[in-house]
């Protein structure tokens, strides 16, 4: 979604990590992020986006255009912001990334 000119992938999970508000906070979400390895799936949306932004806007820039990634933890939900998680793949990244994706960069082993 667009919003102020800035672009977001959102995603809804509906995991549950607890009966309680607590259990959605900031840390218990990343948690799980890491341990379904969304991390991995919100760069991949990211890099789509990104792709399709350079493409479509003549002047796209990543840190101008790029908001984020929002993971809505649905059962964590409420009107103050608790059960979303945010996060905004660092720029190298995404356009290393896509530089390999496109042929122009190789991937070393030694890294």
């Amino acid at each position: 979604f667009c919003h102020q000119a800035r672009y977001y992938v959102l995603d809804y999970k509906s995991n549950h990590l607890g009966e309680n508000r607590q259990a959605y906070s900031t840390q218990a979400m990343a948690a799980a992020v890491l341990e379904h390895r969304y991390d991995l799936q919100y760069v991949l949306y990211t890099l789509a986006l990104h792709r399709l932004l350079k493409a479509r806007l003549p002047d796209y820039d990543y840190q101008r255009h790029i908001g984020g990634v929002l993971y809505l933890f649905l059962r964590g939900v409420d009107a103050k912001g608790q059960g979303v998680f945010a996060d905004k793949p660092p720029q190298e990244l995404v356009v290393r990334l896509d530089d390999y994706f496109a042929g122009l960069e190789k991937v070393h082993a030694d890294g």
